[in-house]
């Protein structure tokens, strides 16, 4: 599961409605979740990496998207719809590399 793209259920803040979305899980944490980190195809986001085909090792994107580096969040395996696609090792390290270094960048 880690290193891989799902649809999942991204709920709006009224805890009803959703939309399909795209996501790359990071990291199953011990409660049997998901640490994941969200797409875009907005490429304004300050903290966003762009994300392309050619880093996956299956799958494919319609559109060229950005990894959300300040949004990760927390899913429940069963908001997951359908696999997408898969990463390669090398760029998942990357995310990590790039994922770390913001958050050694925030200030408490």
């Amino acid at each position: 599961m880690v290193g891989s793209i799902y649809l999942a259920k991204i709920y709006f803040t009224d805890g009803v409605k959703f939309k399909l979305r795209p996501i790359l899980i990071i990291k199953e944490n011990s409660f049997g979740d998901f640490i994941y980190i969200p797409f875009t195809t907005n490429p304004h986001n300050k903290n966003s990496m762009r994300f392309t085909n050619d880093f996956l090792k299956n799958g494919s994107f319609n559109k060229e998207s950005y990894l959300i580096i300040d949004k990760t969040c927390t899913i429940s395996p069963h908001l997951l719809d359908r696999k997408i696609a898969d990463i390669t090792e090398d760029k998942l390290f990357e995310i990590y590399d790039v994922y770390c270094g913001f958050l050694k960048s925030v200030k408490c």
